[in-house]
């Protein structure tokens, strides 16, 4: 009943924490079982950093792209677009790794990073726009659905290799589950979010081109500690466990899921927190609990501290991407801003990563992940630029 007598915003809300959760799933169902994915190619840690960065090159064309794409086209498209090459994207992933195509599973790599890039941003301008008519803090509650998504996507995929379920079928059948649920709620969306000139503003002004301020500037670089290290728990998390702890994929699954559990929790409950607390003093005690976590697992002397360790980690990069984009829609015209933001956290999240793997080679896992926690610092410090613009 709540259904036929929502009004459009509140459906519009809803469609994005759908949005949000769904692209989660995705992506982490697949991530889980990078451990097997390794196996099945036959790749050293360091190769397989190289086919990760594949993905992160087809992001980073895609970020690039979507601020002037979103300007002509809005939010909308790019969420569709990025959608309908996700759901290609993860049947081909799936369909190669069975096969052990290193070629397939890098072409499937760029189409997931490509869509990645436009999707995912497409549904922050969306998030931002719907967050400042409501007057409140929600994108840490609309990422709080992607993490629950991530959480939800570590299961299944944890499940699926625990139970022998191959990785076609796993991708194949999510790829069903995104095209569904594409088709049932993307009216819901309204077409003109972010497009220049766009009927949400008054018809006299028209949208300037976004200009590469000092605080833009230093959101970008703050929100790429957060966001390396949220991609590094990603990543890494599950290598890790079966490298240098020496334990199963299903004990891995677990650990990258703890991680996953703590983002949910933050993310959904930090709303209320930010706004009584601001998100400045949110963002400095966000990076100190994220590098307490990052240093627990890294010196952690069994694998229930390090679960300990992974759900502090997910915990505390939970709220920098969303307060970091929520800093750069302060303002009229702020959709180019959530974009330029948007871009800086991308590329952190999606190619820091993999150049972390040549790291981890050498290295090992646990100790690459100091240049983990050494960002979070170089975040904690940065902060201070997140402050709400005076009106």
């Amino acid at each position: 009943m709540t259904g036929i007598t929502a009004s459009p915003e509140a459906l519009r809300i809803r469609v994005i924490f759908v949005y949000f959760f769904v692209f989660g799933l995705c992506g982490s169902s697949w991530l889980v079982r990078l451990p097997e994915v390794r196996s099945l190619l036959g790749l050293s840690t360091a190769t397989l950093g190289l086919v990760l960065m594949a993905g992160a090159v087809g992001a980073l064309v895609s970020l690039l792209n979507s601020g002037w794409f979103i300007s002509r086209f809005g939010a909308r498209a790019a969420i569709g677009w990025g959608f309908a090459i996700l759901t290609v994207a993860m049947v081909v992933t799936g369909a190669s790794a069975v096969v052990a195509s290193v070629p397939g599973v890098i072409v499937g790599s760029i189409l997931t990073g490509v869509a990645f890039g436009i999707g995912d941003v497409g549904i922050n301008v969306e998030g931002a726009d719907v967050e400042k008519r409501a007057g409140r803090t929600l994108l840490p509650q609309f990422h709080g659905a992607y993490s629950l998504g991530t959480f939800a996507g570590a299961g299944v995929g944890t499940l699926c290799g625990a139970i022998a379920i191959n990785l076609f079928w796993q991708q194949t059948v999510l790829a069903v589950v995104l095209l569904v649920t594409t088709a049932l709620t993307f009216r819901f969306l309204p077409a003109h979010t972010g497009i220049r000139g766009a009927p949400t503003q008054s018809p006299q002004i028209r949208r300037p081109r976004t200009q590469l301020t000092s605080r833009l500037v230093l959101l970008g670089l703050g929100i790429l500690g957060f966001t390396l290290a949220e991609g590094a728990a990603n990543d890494w998390i599950t290598i890790a466990i079966v490298d240098d702890f020496r334990l199963s994929a299903t004990v891995a699954g677990i650990t990258f899921a703890c991680a996953m559990c703590g983002m949910v929790v933050v993310r959904f409950a930090g709303g209320r927190a930010v706004d009584r607390w601001g998100r400045v003093n949110a963002l400095r005690a966000s990076a100190v609990v994220g590098l307490m976590g990052v240093l627990l697992l890294i010196f952690a002397p069994s694998i229930f501290v390090a679960w300990a360790g992974a759900t502090l980690w997910g915990a505390g990069v939970a709220l920098g991407f969303p307060l970091f984009i929520s800093a750069g829609a302060d303002g009229e015209n702020s959709s180019g801003r959530v974009a330029v933001v948007s871009t800086f956290g991308y590329v952190a999240f999606l190619v820091g990563p993999p150049l972390l793997g040549f790291l981890g080679e050498s290295w090992g896992v646990l100790n690459m992940f100091y240049v983990v926690a050494g960002l979070l610092v170089v975040s904690a410090i940065l902060s201070g630029a997140a402050k709400p613009l005076k009106t």
